[in-house]
């Protein structure tokens, strides 16, 4: 349980008048006639169109998938969400609303996050293994269900991690991987994001944050990576946003950020109460700790190697260093693959998908779409 709560934070709003039955009355009026209208502004209309949000039973657990596009024919576009437990349905339907007109998109909130997070259900220990084959489980769910033998896999931070996995060992299930803030080595993820805000610190002569610095190195500890990163991962990504602008969001900080995601999952029509009250009391960062260990020894390069026989994107910040773009940079160089591209965004940090979206609707579009049409248009020759 979660000791001290700010909840006009986590619901991204401002500070309520009083916490009476009236103000928590006039907010629940509020909340449901701003869901009744994005309903209705996001409402897939079209009559070969397919909007669904269930759960599936998925590594024996119920997992939920919100699926939804203009036309069923279009190619699958898997989003793989961060974190871990940074969930994507409830905040995405602005950002991937365009997206829509192309492809058939699906949310995935993985085992204990979002409206996944249900620690009676599963109570076993998270494991790296258990979230690759969750995800194998959800790709063969959907070529079965929406009949395609191939799809899209875009992953994101965390997401990346399952995404390269998938690229190693099924090939045959993709048109091509889209690698958005891609993780390369953990450990050297969180050196070099240190190195990177001491210097900055050290430039900006902020004797404070140069002291907190000295006081955690070195971080992330080599004796107990995972309680070093525990601790400190927060704090070095918020002054990262604060001096630079280059964790989160590029021209936004953290906390407002985060605010902004927040209030957009309290007005979310996909999220119900127990959703959200599940993210604001639940035990998530205590399942996610545990975790931490495994997490800290993810080196991608050793563990799927640099070859792949997937077309492969980077969709890289230009200002990302929480997935430092000198390391994804540094692997894109090394990788071999039929064809690979990457693009990077130039007015970026970590979360690109949100600092440009126009950039990463036409790059979807004009570089990633045609190597499904090249595979219809194989199809039909070979027929």
């Amino acid at each position: 349980m979660k000791e001290s709560i700010d909840l006009s934070s986590v619901l991204g709003i401002p500070p309520l008048p009083s916490h009476s039955s009236e103000s928590i009355s006039a907010l629940l009026w509020a909340r449901e006639v701003l869901q009744q209208h994005l309903t209705t502004t996001y409402a897939v209309k079209d009559p070969n169109g397919i909007e669904e949000l269930k759960p599936m039973k998925i590594g024996g657990v119920n997992q939920w998938l919100h699926i939804r596009g203009r036309n069923r024919k279009n190619p699958i576009l898997l989003c793989l969400h961060g974190g871990p437990a940074f969930p994507m349905i409830g905040f995405m339907d602005a950002v991937q609303r365009p997206w829509e007109d192309y492809f058939t998109v699906v949310q995935w909130d993985q085992r204990q996050t979002g409206k996944s997070y249900n620690q009676a259900d599963d109570n076993r220990p998270l494991t790296v293994v258990q979230f690759i084959e969750d995800t194998e489980q959800v790709i063969q769910y959907l070529r079965n269900y929406l009949e395609k033998d191939k799809l899209f896999v875009m992953g994101c931070s965390w997401g990346s991690v399952l995404g390269m996995y998938m690229v190693k060992r099924h090939p045959d299930w993709l048109h091509a991987y889209i690698g958005v803030g891609q993780v390369v080595n953990l450990m050297d993820n969180e050196s070099v994001m240190y190195e990177r805000l001491l210097s900055h610190a050290q430039e900006q002569k902020n004797d404070e944050v140069i002291a907190k610095l000295e006081s955690i190195a070195p971080y992330p500890d080599p004796d107990c990576p995972e309680a070093s990163y525990t601790d400190n991962a927060g704090y070095v990504r918020r002054e990262l946003s604060r001096l630079a602008g280059e964790a989160l969001m590029h021209n936004l900080l953290s906390e407002d950020a985060t605010k902004m995601i927040n209030l957009d999952r309290t007005i979310s029509p996909h999220l119900t109460l127990t959703d959200l009250s599940n993210a604001i009391f639940g035990d998530n960062e205590n399942v996610f700790s545990v975790f931490n260990e495994e997490l800290m020894k993810i080196d991608l390069p050793t563990e799927v190697g640099s070859a792949f026989d997937v077309p492969i994107f980077f969709f890289t910040g230009k200002h990302d260093w929480t997935t430092p773009v000198i390391l994804s940079d540094k692997w894109f160089g090394e990788i071999n693959a039929p064809y690979k591209e990457l693009i990077h965004f130039e007015e970026s940090s970590h979360a690109v998908l949100n600092d440009e979206p126009g950039k990463i609707l036409m790059a979807l579009v004009n570089k990633v779409l045609p190597f499904a049409e090249t595979e219809k248009a194989r199809e039909v020759n070979n027929a």
